[in-house]
């Protein structure tokens, strides 16, 4: 229900009508037609249509002098007294002039004159031009209500792309950082291996300029891209590293948040294997089942694990700190991030419901 009301607000035919105040017009000539059909009997047909128009020009005056006057020098500054006492002194003007008019006109009776002062006529004059004004004040209300729900939630998405941008853009330094340290450190010993890092590289950071930017990307490209940053790891390592990567179940149709899992990467080789001269393994599982993704990385303790993993952000450091934050954004209770360690071996599991 709220989706179908989101979608006729934002349409075209409404925006065209509030913007011309169409809507108001349209109110307005069905109150009018209200009141002729009230008071057309008994009297000519030019009268009735007079009459109605003088009690709804004048309802008129009363309501748009309050929802555009009143309510925002007064109710919307938390003026409530003031604000009582102006619409109860507008609603006696409102009904003093209701009565003048229809003195001065000759569509009623000379009879009928001579009640348009009584107090049954004033209190029921006053009583209609009160309904109408609280019905008016009551669309207006919640109208506002509705401007500020709407402000508010535009207000959250773009402070919501903003924070996703922000913390894009703390992933890519800091991954670029490891890699050209990498590749510097391979240029000093002349090695023979820095080409084929730089063309991973190059892979790596086209995948970051061209699809980085988007909301979705196919779960396809975004493993292309994880694998691309192992194989240069693989490159970058040697014999030092044992690296196993599994992938079951469709990927071509589904779609995740770029560069979401490479962060959880970056901290297997950076708290792992670099902490270790001796062997030590990366074993990354990807699997899919409908909408559900399970996304799981294990990798070796250094041989001095313990004191590496007390080291400040083994769990939780720039990268890990980002996708957490990211997860929260992106996938609102659609999500588990579950860290595990032992002596040997720390894992993270990670399942997204990625519709």
């Amino acid at each position: 229900m709220t989706h179908n009301t989101d979608s006729f607000v934002n349409s075209l035919l409404y925006k065209q009508f509030t913007k011309y105040n169409l809507h108001h017009i349209f109110l307005w000539v069905i109150y009018f037609l209200f009141w002729v059909y009230v008071l057309s009997p008994g009297i000519t047909k030019s009268d009735y249509f007079i009459n109605s128009f003088v009690i709804v020009a004048n309802q008129v005056l009363v309501s748009y002098f309050n929802i555009y006057f009143l309510f925002p020098v007064f109710l919307q500054k938390r003026a409530y007294i003031k604000y009582f006492f102006a619409i109860v002194l507008t609603i006696t003007l409102g009904t003093l002039i209701e009565s003048g008019a229809f003195l001065m006109l000759n569509t009623i009776s000379e009879e009928s004159k001579i009640g348009l002062l009584s107090i049954r006529f004033l209190l029921s004059t006053a009583m209609a031009i009160t309904y109408t004004s609280a019905i008016t004040m009551s669309l207006k209300l919640v109208k506002h209500w509705y401007e500020k729900e709407r402000l508010t939630k535009e207000l959250e998405k773009v402070n919501t792309e903003t924070e996703l941008k922000y913390l894009k853009s703390q992933i890519n330094p800091h991954f670029l950082f490891n890699s050209l340290n990498s590749i510097y450190s391979l240029s000093l010993q002349k090695s023979d291996l820095a080409p084929d890092l730089i063309l991973k590289l190059s892979d790596i950071l086209r995948y970051i300029l061209y699809e980085g930017s988007e909301k979705k990307v196919s779960l396809t490209q975004e493993l292309k891209y994880l694998k691309s940053y192992l194989e240069l790891e693989k490159v970058r390592h040697g014999s030092r590293m044992n690296l196993e990567i599994e992938i079951e179940g469709d990927t071509d149709s589904k779609e995740i948040a770029p560069m979401l899992l490479i962060p959880f990467v970056e901290n297997s080789f950076k708290h792992g294997l670099m902490k270790d001269k001796a062997n030590g393994y990366v074993r990354v599982s990807v699997k899919t089942d409908n909408e559900d993704l399970r996304f799981t990385i294990a990798n070796s303790k250094p041989s001095n694990g313990s004191m590496v993993s007390k080291q400040s952000g083994y769990q939780g450091g720039i990268g890990l700190k980002n996708v957490k934050k990211r997860l929260n954004l992106l996938y609102p209770k659609k999500h588990e991030l579950t860290f595990l360690g032992t002596e040997n071996e720390f894992k993270v599991e990670l399942e997204i419901k990625l519709n």
